[in-house]
């Protein structure tokens, strides 16, 4: 993962943290103003995560797709096409040295 991408992604995460957290201290000022019970407030708090988690899931799916499709756009080469022409290069260069070798002698 490049450096921007990684950047976005521990941007992301870091707003998810800040949700979570803010959540939390929403749901346990609900409990404590004795709007919902205990049990309610963490049972909100599950259902939330469970649907936050799903979003984000969603979410990574879709910026990974993006990711993917500027990358494309861009023109860059992925890491497997570079390993395949790394791969190719090589192969040229055994060959050469070889025929060097033959038409040295």
């Amino acid at each position: 993962m490049d450096d921007f991408s990684a950047k976005i992604v521990n941007n992301a995460l870091n707003f998810a943290f800040m949700t979570k957290d803010t959540a939390e201290k929403i749901f346990a000022e609900f409990v404590n103003a004795g709007k919902v019970s205990k049990e309610e407030g963490q049972k909100l708090m599950e259902d939330f995560l469970k649907k936050f988690e799903t979003e984000a899931a969603n979410l990574n799916q879709k910026l990974k797709a993006e990711i993917k499709k500027n990358i494309e756009e861009f023109g860059f080469v992925t890491k497997s096409e570079f390993e395949d022409l790394n791969a190719r290069v090589s192969r040229i260069e055994t060959y050469i040295n070889e025929l060097h070798k033959k038409f040295k002698d």
